[in-house]
């Protein structure tokens, strides 16, 4: 659930270890007078038992053994530090070897380095410094897996299913994930530019952003276009939560309305998992025994076949009708409830297929403060059912009313009288779609401006840059809290025929 899907990260399902495990990793010799294609015999331990080392169970343990495979990475290392035309230091060899390991196995395993592995760690908490959204190496590209709901990511229009080409005008294609990933992220504050192809329409476009400190509320009340559930029924039997990721505070958020909807009488519940990528496997377990009947909530399909394990809810009355709504952006650990739901019948599911995320994930730590985190397992729903790579289908598919196509306003000059441009269209577009009876031909007349000063309740005789930018943001505000949430308008009317 969450891999390298980490805000600015990589996707996966984590299951976090219950104590801290580490590898121990010995310090070993060097011996610069070896031949270049003979193995040394008192080669750095260090390289050896992390190449051997990387075998991650579910106890994190490690095997040492000799190999041929080991004497060519050492002549490799030799052959490198004596022929090649620049120094190389041992330190970039070895990590260049253990990256290109990982970079055979899933998108979701890799290897950290101190930093980026308490990066990783602080990702989890729910707190972070970066541009909020969840990536992964898909067909060999980091795609974004969902932005977050409120981030610089997702404020600029960044979707799942863009790929980010480069970062700050570095390619970013032969990176490793954690590698891309830790350009994006940075002090708060600071700005990162993005190339970006966008999925819809292939086009590539260059987004700046400005990193901020990430905190997520992962509970809510409000839907992703900041409005209620009262816009759409009056039936008190109804209640509403929102999540955004499952973190390590969730569960109690989640189970702290559970009471209060209990309290007040409701009998249904709607949980919304769009744009939603993940979290960790023990939170969406501990929640779905608050709301899935008895049975497993999911099974956890290890290497060989007695190491096998299934969660499942006692739960012998469910306290709610469930109607899940979900999307092309909930990934993971939300595809974990909404399996437990589509398959115990507890209710339906509404809007587009989930993205298809169905593996776990561990972490190891290693005594010198590095880290990994590997894939150990794929998940399977209650009913045995393998959805990664194929995602899991609504029960009512509904699609969300596609966005209009409004003219980008770049805001770079002041907009006088008689001027023309895709920026005055982009202006008479917006003001257009709040009411106001004006023309939208990409000329500035008369019309436009005073449409403008009203909208911004001042005297204008142009629009400039600052205004610009006041009328875009006005109308964002304006525009998302009265669209028509046709998802959640449909999951009230399922949760209505349940309740008959």
């Amino acid at each position: 659930m969450k891999d390298n899907k980490n805000v600015e990260a990589p996707d996966s399902n984590l299951q976090r270890p219950t104590s801290k495990k580490t590898w121990n990793l010995a310090p070993g010799t060097w011996n610069p007078n070896s031949s270049p294609l003979e193995p040394r015999t008192s080669y750095p331990k260090l390289l050896t038992l992390i190449i051997l080392g990387l075998i991650l169970t579910l106890t994190l343990s490690f095997v040492i053994a000799d190999s041929p495979a080991l004497s060519t990475i050492e002549s490799m290392m030799d052959i490198i530090k004596s022929d090649y035309y620049k120094d190389v230091d041992d330190e970039v060899l070895i990590r260049g070897a253990i990256d290109g390991m990982f970079k055979v196995l899933d998108p979701h395993s890799g290897y950290y380095n101190n930093k980026e592995f308490q990066e990783l760690q602080a990702s989890l908490s729910g707190e972070f410094s970066g541009v909020g959204m969840q990536v992964e190496r898909k067909n060999d590209r980091v795609t974004v897996v969902s932005p977050i709901e409120g981030t610089p990511a997702f404020k600029a229009g960044i979707a799942t299913g863009d790929i980010i080409l480069s970062v700050d005008g570095k390619d970013i294609k032969d990176l490793p994930l954690d590698q891309a990933v830790a350009l994006i992220r940075g002090e708060a504050g600071t700005k990162v530019k993005l190339e970006v192809v966008k999925a819809d329409k292939g086009d590539v476009v260059y987004i700046e952003l400005i990193r901020q400190m990430i905190k997520l509320d992962s509970v809510k009340t409000t839907s992703i276009y900041n409005q209620t559930i009262d816009k759409y029924t009056a039936d008190k039997r109804i209640g509403y939560i929102r999540i955004t990721e499952f973190d390590q505070g969730t569960a109690d958020d989640f189970k702290a309305l559970l009471e209060k909807y209990k309290k007040e009488g409701k009998k249904g519940l709607i949980i919304d998992l769009r744009y939603n990528p993940g979290g960790l496997l023990s939170t969406v377990v501990d929640m779905c025994k608050e709301i899935i009947p008895e049975g497993p909530i999911v099974h956890i399909d290890t290497k060989g076949d007695k190491n096998d394990e299934v969660y499942s809810s006692t739960l012998k009355t469910p306290p709610f009708k469930i109607v899940v709504i979900t999307n092309e952006g909930s990934a993971s650990a939300s595809e974990i409830l909404t399996g437990a739901v589509k398959d115990s019948g507890v209710g339906k599911i509404v809007g587009t297929k989930t993205y298809g995320k169905g593996t776990v994930q561990t972490m190891g730590y290693l005594t010198n403060g590095d880290g990994v985190k590997m894939t150990i397992a794929e998940y399977l729903t209650r009913n045995k059912i393998h959805i990664d790579g194929k995602g899991i289908m609504p029960d009512v598919e509904v699609k969300p009313q596609a966005p209009e196509e409004l003219a980008n306003v770049k805001a770079d000059r002041d907009l006088t009288k008689g001027i023309v441009g895709l920026d005055v269209y982009g202006i008479q577009q917006r003001l257009q779609d709040l009411g106001y009876k004006i023309t939208t031909d990409g000329i500035l007349d008369t019309s436009t401006i005073e449409a403008s000063g009203k909208l911004l309740n001042k005297t204008m005789t142009k629009i400039i840059k600052e205004d610009q930018k006041a009328i875009v943001k006005k109308y964002e505000e304006t525009k998302i809290t009265n669209i028509v949430d046709i998802e959640l308008k449909t999951a009230v009317d399922e949760m209505i025929k349940l309740l008959k």
